[in-house]
């Protein structure tokens, strides 16, 4: 019969273990799976009072915690039977770097996301433009912000993409400021009057903000046609509707004269034309 090197380390090793050694790692291990469960659940508490970790986000944490804890105590059970712990390491290390460049992109994305619930640029229901997609936010993920475009569409935006670009929140400042334009055959003396009938025909639109003045600005005088732009705030979420509604309204207003009312303008000409 030929016992192998290997064979002979093995049954050395285990015939120089005691029973207290034995006895001392099994408790090591029970220690280090109870320790691993209570730290996971006092870290789900302790996530639970911090606004900007979200539950999916928590969960994930206390399973990482209750993982380490629990790898703590087979390491510690394996120091009492005397083995090297080197080898397990080593081990440790290289299935952690593996891991690390396998999970890349998530790990960025989980990191990203912490950063985005502790730092709260934005909020659910905030008007956002990010990564070429303007809407509200539904929820902030580990993983992506969830927004909800204008026409109907959902985007999970990697949040990498969103902390490592430019992005606009629409509703921080609680409003956002559209415009019209307008072009009216009026002469020189009419035209304070048509600036009133313009600024009173948009505070009268519902959804317009009355804490901003609207403002009327000139943009050119010609003998019998002046040209200006009605700017306005409201909602960030309600810009198309109030703008219909508002070119709706200064039209109406200026129903007795020669106008045109619109929110798309075209490029001023070199040579204006005449007519309105």
């Amino acid at each position: 019969m030929v016992r192998t090197a290997a064979a002979g380390d093995a049954a050395g090793f285990f015939a120089g273990l005691d029973q207290w050694s034995v006895l001392f790692a099994l408790v090591s291990v029970a220690a280090g799976i109870l320790l691993g469960v209570l730290a996971h659940r006092a870290t789900l508490r302790l996530c639970a009072r911090i606004p900007a970790v979200t539950a999916d986000t928590g969960r994930r944490i206390a399973r990482v915690v209750r993982l380490t804890v629990i790898l703590l105590g087979i390491g510690v059970g394996i120091a009492f039977l005397g083995a090297p712990i080197q080898p397990v390491l080593a081990l440790a290390v290289i299935v952690a770097v593996v891991a690390g460049l396998a999970l890349r992109g998530i790990s960025e994305n989980f990191a990203a996301g912490l950063v985005l619930q502790t730092r709260r640029p934005f909020k659910a229901g905030d008007i956002v433009d990010v990564a070429g997609y303007r809407g509200a936010v539904r929820e902030v993920t580990s993983r992506t912000v969830v927004v909800r475009t204008m026409d109907g569409r959902v985007a999970h935006i990697p949040n990498a993409d969103v902390v490592g670009n430019p992005f606009v929140n629409e509703s921080e400042l609680g409003g956002r400021r559209s415009e019209v334009e307008v072009r009216v055959k009026a002469d020189p003396a009419d035209r304070e009057e048509v600036r009133t009938r313009i600024s009173d025909a948009c505070a009268e639109v519902d959804g317009v903000h009355h804490r901003e003045p609207v403002r009327v600005l000139s943009i050119a005088h010609e003998p019998h046609r002046y040209t200006v732009r009605a700017q306005y705030w409201h909602h960030a979420g309600d810009g198309p509707a109030v703008t219909a509604a508002v070119v709706d309204a200064i039209f109406a207003a200026l129903g007795d004269r020669e106008a045109t009312v619109t929110s798309d303008a075209p490029p001023t000409p070199l040579t204006p034309p005449p007519e309105v």
